[in-house]
């Protein structure tokens, strides 16, 4: 059975203590040496490698879920008491020590109040905190200011809470209430009073209305169960992800952008974007597919079903009744990824497809603008127009040139372009793209790279680098490494 939910009128003296503790994601990561992800088997080394003070007792009880002794952590929750917040069901008693049933983690400036995240989940409304896929939707979502905003199948409220900052308004829908209860209770720990809360399905509770962006984390795992809110789609395929895609596209405001984590069903004999270009055909909007990676079902039945692993018997089973649900479908080969919508006003509308080699990092929303940005422009410029226009490398990026030593000889250069925003297709360069690149460093043109290039491979005529210099530079800027000054 899940813990109660505290009601939000017990969280201002709890806040107040929070904040004199300094209870961030920095100073915890001081604290605990860099990591404040846990678990219940980190959790009790963690514990003991925190210093003593009111912090660390706050993060024992809060973040670690462990018993503290009430003497110790009397200071540390003022002004609230510790029968106070037993009251509010904030915290439980076991002896001379309580411990919490709810977990609060700092992210990002804000405070997220979920579920212990347990080897083995038994309950159906579970709702977990920050995970690779929540941080990766956090990490692609763009950052500008917009008027509202809205968040799909909010969980814990992370992508809300993290939009309040930069959107007058945001709506943030689930189909579980304990969702939007613990939602409430980060918001209000947060400071946060821009976010509204609504329950129902997927898009129904905004029928009618247009956003500016949207943002979804879905329960988009394609399965044959429905065992838990947060996880199983309904249908046994990709149809979760097929309806946000499409309805977000619907709810878009002139202008406004969606980015949304996706699983999809390969086709067999056609490239793997193919199923998302039929989803979107006739939305009138633009698209980017940030595809991460493809598997096969046995593999995908194992990621999904890990807090098994102490359960054999029941894991193969389970592994089992899977990859026979996918048999059973035709299912060959699952992709996962990120899709960026923008309603951009502009015929033709454009899809763009790029393979991740890594997981996003830093403000990377700003790489995907820039990649839409960079398909739109390239859709319309000429080679000519082209090579005449004032290029630069995008800031914050660093060069990185490496010669590989294998079986007693070392191989060519490769060079690798790494920006501090990306979504994770920094990618490597070969020699004639590096050069190209370094060529028109600091605003120069295209056409002033031509030269330099002819000269430094042997044989290549003038008209020949010219064409190299079109190809490399349409690539370079279509991944959005390289841009109009």
């Amino acid at each position: 059975m899940s813990a109660p939910v505290p009601s939000v009128a017990s969280v201002p003296p709890l806040r107040e203590a929070l904040e004199r503790a300094r209870y961030s994601a920095g100073a915890l990561m001081v604290d605990l040496g860099g990591d404040i992800d846990t678990d219940s088997g980190r959790a009790p080394r963690q514990a003991r490698e925190l210093p003593e003070n009111d912090r660390a007792e706050l993060a024992r009880l809060f973040l670690l879920g462990q018993l503290v002794d009430t003497e110790r952590l009397a200071a540390a929750l003022a002004p609230a008491t510790v029968d106070d917040l037993v009251d509010a069901q904030w915290l439980v008693r076991d002896g001379d020590a309580v411990r919490s049933p709810l977990r609060i983690t700092p992210h990002e400036g804000v405070l997220l109040v979920h579920d212990e995240l347990k080897v083995k989940q038994t309950d159906a409304d579970v709702v977990l905190g920050r995970s690779s896929a929540a941080n990766t939707l956090a990490a692609l979502t763009p950052r500008e200011p917009v008027g509202t905003a809205l968040d799909v199948g909010t969980g814990c409220g992370i992508q809300a809470l993290l939009a309040a900052g930069h959107a007058d308004r945001v709506v943030a829908v689930d189909v579980n209430q304990r969702a939007l209860d613990l939602t409430a209770l980060g918001a209000a720990l947060s400071g946060i009073d821009n976010v509204e809360l609504l329950l129902g399905s997927w898009f129904e509770p905004v029928e009618g209305e247009q956003f500016d962006l949207i943002v979804s984390n879905p329960p988009f795992v394609i399965s044959p169960e429905n065992d838990f809110v947060y996880r199983d789609g309904s249908g046994g395929r990709d149809e979760v992800s097929q309806l946000v895609v499409t309805e977000a596209a619907r709810h878009l405001a002139p202008g406004g952008v969606a980015e949304i984590l996706v699983n999809w069903v390969e086709d067999p004999f056609s490239s793997w974007i193919a199923p998302l270009q039929r989803w979107l055909d006739g939305a009138g909007v633009d698209a980017l597919v940030l595809h991460h990676l493809s598997e096969q079902p046995v593999g995908y039945a194992a990621k999904w079903n890990m807090h098994l692993h102490g359960d054999p018997d029941e894991h193969g089973r389970v592994l089992d009744r899977w990859t026979a649900h996918f048999e059973s479908e035709g299912i060959l080969t699952i992709a996962t990824g990120a899709i960026t919508l923008r309603r951009s006003g502009q015929e033709p509308v454009l899809f763009t497809g790029l393979s991740m080699e890594s997981a996003p990092g830093g403000r990377a929303g700003r790489h995907t603008v820039r990649l839409l940005d960079a398909a739109r422009w390239l859709d319309t410029v000429t080679d000519e127009e082209l090579m005449a226009t004032e290029m630069a490398l995008v800031d914050d990026h660093r060069l990185v040139s490496e010669r590989v030593h294998y079986e007693g000889e070392y191989g060519e250069d490769e060079v690798r372009i790494m920006l501090a925003d990306n979504a994770g297709v920094n990618g490597e360069l070969g020699a004639a793209a590096a050069a190209v690149l370094i060529g028109v460093e600091g605003g120069s043109t295209p056409a002033d790279a031509v030269p330099g290039l002819a000269a430094a491979i042997p044989e290549m005529h003038t008209a020949d680098a010219e064409h190299l210099v079109v190809a490399t530079v349409r690539d370079l800027v279509s991944r959005g490494l390289l841009v109009r000054r």
